[in-house]
């Protein structure tokens, strides 16, 4: 199962996104998913605490595809929270004149030990914490922040984040795709370059895409999966410890902590 779905691409795209029967794992994926893009900088949201093959709400979203130059999508299986439209990914909420998304993987613990500023939670889970925690750092560190300081300073509250407990996670502004691994379960890569993509086709367990780019002179994307979704593409495993940052398609930066294995740049 591909718990987390995360895609950057320019120009922007359309994703075709067909969930696919659950059973006979319906037990391990049938507390919830959701799918989060943007339309002219504002972030939309179509997510049910249910089975996706079994929802009106999903058969919609696939008939009429959204078109985003960033996704967001995930399945959850609940660890924390009741089933319940609010304790399900994505999660958004504003900051500094943005729409943000985030979906996270993992259970964060000792949830007092992060302070979420003005944010309130709406449900009951720890990645809705662990989203606030991590808006309420940037908002403290400015909005004359550079794009440097912003990366590291969610590099530095991720990290915050798994020294309390486990937090794969991918967070976006509607521009920026940030991606990060803990160790917790895989989480994968791609990236595709001009040429190499018109239509993607790629398959999970649980639902398969099509990431339909339009004829561009300079078409790219990346592709972050908690497994790989496809066998014909180059999938390269994140080690633990690493963030992804992505933007306009592209593998913007790569960043590893101290002590984590380091790798050549892609």
């Amino acid at each position: 199962m591909c718990e987390l779905l995360g895609i950057s691409v320019s120009p922007a795209a359309e994703l075709g996104l067909w969930f696919k029967a659950f059973a006979p794992r319906a037990e391990h994926n049938a507390h919830g998913w959701g799918v989060g893009w943007y339309e002219h900088g504002e972030a939309r949201l179509v997510k049910e605490p249910s089975r996706a093959d079994q929802s009106e709400r999903a058969a919609t979203l696939a008939a009429d595809p959204p078109t985003s130059d960033v996704f967001v999508v995930h399945v959850r299986a609940a660890t924390i929270g009741d089933l319940t439209e609010q304790n399900t990914h994505p999660f958004r909420a504003r900051l500094a004149g943005r729409d943000w998304l985030f979906a996270h993987n993992g259970t964060v613990n000792d949830l007092d030990q992060f302070p979420v500023g003005k944010y309130r939670r709406e449900g009951q889970t720890d990645s809705e914490v662990a989203f606030h925690f991590l808006l309420a750092r940037l908002e403290r560190l400015g909005r004359r922040a550079t794009d440097a300081e912003v990366t590291a300073d969610l590099f530095t509250g991720a990290r915050a984040l798994s020294a309390h407990g486990r937090a794969n996670f991918l967070l976006s502004d509607g521009r920026t795709l940030w991606a990060y691994y803990d160790g917790h379960k895989t989480l994968h890569y791609m990236t595709r370059r001009s040429g190499d993509i018109g239509t993607v086709r790629a398959e999970d367990t649980d639902y398969r895409i099509a990431l339909a780019v339009p004829d561009a002179a300079d078409e790219r994307a990346v592709i972050v999966a908690s497994v790989p979704i496809s066998e014909q593409d180059p999938w390269m495993p994140l080690k633990p410890g690493e963030m992804l940052v992505c933007r306009d398609g592209l593998l913007l930066d790569h960043l590893v902590a101290p002590g984590a294995p380091t790798r050549a740049a892609s």
